[in-house]
């Protein structure tokens, strides 16, 4: 980027100048008079980046781009959690994919440009072979194959942007090529789908009863029970240990282990008399909480799976987030007297601003509310 500077000569005059940044270098370039210096500043930025660098004696440091995401996503392991790492290695995969497939050329991180990331938004809404080219074998059920809604797609442009801020930052680059980057226009989201309290009793009843036909299923009716009664994310659930209860004193613990760690931050709050019971009714107090019969870890998926199943056998409509479990818990404590701030610790939330969008309220709970005041 160029500005103009000015400076006061020995006889009291000014001198104007055109000062070039790259990085944290700057380029003072003498032009005269105010004119003058408007008329080279509109000059130097008609040339191309790489002969405006050039005219100006400034070189980036050529990097791979293979070399440069590398060093990146060591960075980004030693300063972010262990979740958000894996989700921008994820995008970092995705991206190098992309570039082999439909940029092959590109091999240095001076060459992309904003329509290398607008063609890779593009490939991203459209190209099926990309994704299962990135995902390869990748574990779990994704025998079929969806392509991302344009949400998800804005995510992975904000996690590339700032990679390129840190190879501008490194003077690897000139500019930020997602600075004139649009984000794609996202649709108006539905309405969370939260349970009522009859809906809550109705899918728990279903699950147990699911739970009695098949021994191995009992442990997804205790991990659904335990969700609605904590408001847990599904992470925090599957890696709860039982070093992070104490049954004596009705305390759990949302804390780090050593290949997991808690989306925002650690946190500790009371359980009811339902998650007591729960857990007191538990056989083994060793590792984790919620396993199979042969002992191993839950998993997200598994969850969401059991749920859609829970939710379809109890003529529940709509109904298959494991996240809108926590949605439930969160409008229903609301719903029953608990204020926001009370609810913002107990969820692991920052601000209460994060706090009421998770709050929805049902039917009848409005109608209710409604008729508290009849002024005649």
């Amino acid at each position: 980027m160029a500005s103009i500077q000015s400076k006061r000569t020995r006889t009291g005059g000014r001198c104007y100048y055109v000062v070039v940044a790259f990085g944290t270098r700057r380029k003072w370039i003498r032009a005269g008079d105010h004119n003058a210096a408007k008329i080279l500043k509109r000059q130097l930025e008609m040339l191309e980046q790489s002969k405006r660098l050039q005219k100006l004696g400034l070189t980036a440091e050529r990097k791979r781009i293979d070399d440069f995401f590398r060093e990146y996503a060591a960075n980004m392991k030693i300063r972010t959690s262990a979740n958000t790492s894996k989700r921008y290695l994820g995008v970092i995969n995705m991206f190098l994919v992309f570039l082999r497939m439909f940029h092959p050329n590109i091999k240095d991180i001076s060459q992309i440009k904003s329509e290398h990331l607008e063609s890779y938004q593009l490939q991203r809404l459209q190209s099926i072979e990309l994704k299962k080219a990135a995902d390869g074998e990748k574990p779990g059920n994704h025998a079929t194959k969806h392509l991302p809604l344009p949400q998800t797609v804005n995510y992975e442009l904000t996690v590339l942007r700032s990679a390129f801020i840190w190879a501008h930052q490194k003077q690897l680059i000139a500019n930020v090529p997602t600075k004139h980057v649009k984000s794609l226009r996202v649709a108006r989201r539905k309405e969370r789908r939260i349970l009522s309290q009859e809906e809550c009793k109705r899918l728990l009843k279903t699950a147990e009863n699911m739970a009695k036909s098949d021994k191995s299923l009992e442990v997804y009716h205790n991990a659904l029970t335990f969700i609605l009664n904590t408001g847990l994310r599904s992470g925090e659930l599957c890696n709860l240990t039982w070093s992070d209860i104490d049954v004596g004193n009705g305390v759990i613990k949302i804390q780090p282990k050593d290949n997991w760690s808690p989306k925002t931050y650690s946190r500790e709050f009371f359980l009811n008399d339902t998650c007591l019971k729960l857990l007191k009714a538990l056989k083994s107090r060793e590792g984790y909480v919620f396993k199979s019969l042969t002992g191993h870890q839950l998993n997200s998926d598994g969850l969401r799976h059991m749920l859609f199943a829970v939710s379809r056998t109890a003529g529940i409509k709509d109904f298959s987030r494991i996240h809108d479990l926590r949605h439930t818990f969160n409008s229903l404590m609301q719903m029953n007297g608990v204020d926001p701030g009370t609810m913002a610790k107990i969820l692991g939330h920052r601000d209460l601003e994060t706090t009421m969008i998770y709050t929805h309220q049902t039917q009848d709970h409005l109608k209710k509310s409604i008729n508290r005041l009849n002024l005649k």
